[in-house]
């Protein structure tokens, strides 16, 4: 990946996308552990070519079209779509990723259950309610899913005791505040309100740390501040 970055700040294009290819196809033989930087970082910085070298944009969409064949004639599976989703949100064409989740719901109606928590920032910008509701059969043990995992996150971290670990766990808040408003605004959108406060009331009560449910909270009341948070830190570094 650092070499594609190189090639790229020296507008060695082709080179750049070559690496980029070679990384996306490769990377999880040679280290399982950059499952999360190749669907992450190393797309960013694949989109960050295509905005200089419009043929870096093609490719892209052609892996992604590659991996919806595959994804509908059977070799279906959860990874292939987190594969896909992560794509078109890179290239912000979030709705393919809606139009694939409904033909998987039409096909393999129980791999789309084991897919919806990747579908649903999709089905919430395409605006299907009813089908983000339906795949959300227990809102409520999805939030304390989802707390439990936070937790355990900030527990692990504060163990270090090193504040380098801010801005992930900033970050992680960060992720946590967006599922949790999907899930009650899907909720709100078909006339759940009630469910859809109760939902984010769980979201603070499942919360150990007191610093994490004011962090969660001031990122409920204001959206960003928790984005706001993370360049502040960045600057503290830099100084």
């Amino acid at each position: 990946m650092e070499r594609a970055r190189k090639a790229r700040l020296e507008n060695r294009f082709e080179d750049a996308l070559r690496d980029h290819l070679w990384f996306h196809e490769n990377a999880l033989a040679v280290e399982p552990g950059m499952a999360g930087v190749r669907l992450s970082f190393a797309l960013r910085d694949w989109i960050y070519l295509a905005e200089q070298f419009p043929l870096a944009r093609r490719a892209l969409q052609g892996l992604r079209d590659r991996d919806t064949a595959r994804m509908l004639n059977g070799a279906a599976s959860r990874e292939l779509f987190r594969d896909i989703s992560a794509i078109n949100g890179a290239l912000g064409e979030e709705r393919a990723t809606h139009e694939l989740f409904v033909q998987v719901d039409i096909q393999m109606p129980q791999l789309a259950q084991q897919c919806a928590d990747l579908a649903l920032p999709a089905l919430v910008a395409a605006e299907d309610w009813a089908l983000a509701r339906r795949h959300l059969p227990e809102p409520l043990e999805r939030v304390s899913h989802l707390a439990t995992h936070l937790n355990a996150y900030t527990e692990q971290l504060a163990k270090g005791g090193s504040t380098s670990s801010a801005p992930a766990l900033l970050a992680t808040v960060l992720n946590y505040t967006k599922e949790v408003r999907m899930i009650a605004l899907v909720l709100a959108r078909v006339d759940e309100e009630e469910l859809a406060a109760q939902v984010t009331t769980a979201a603070l009560d499942e919360l150990r740390s007191p610093a994490l449910r004011d962090a969660v909270q001031r990122e409920f009341d204001t959206p960003g501040a928790t984005i706001a948070a993370m360049l502040a830190h960045a600057r503290q570094e830099q100084n």
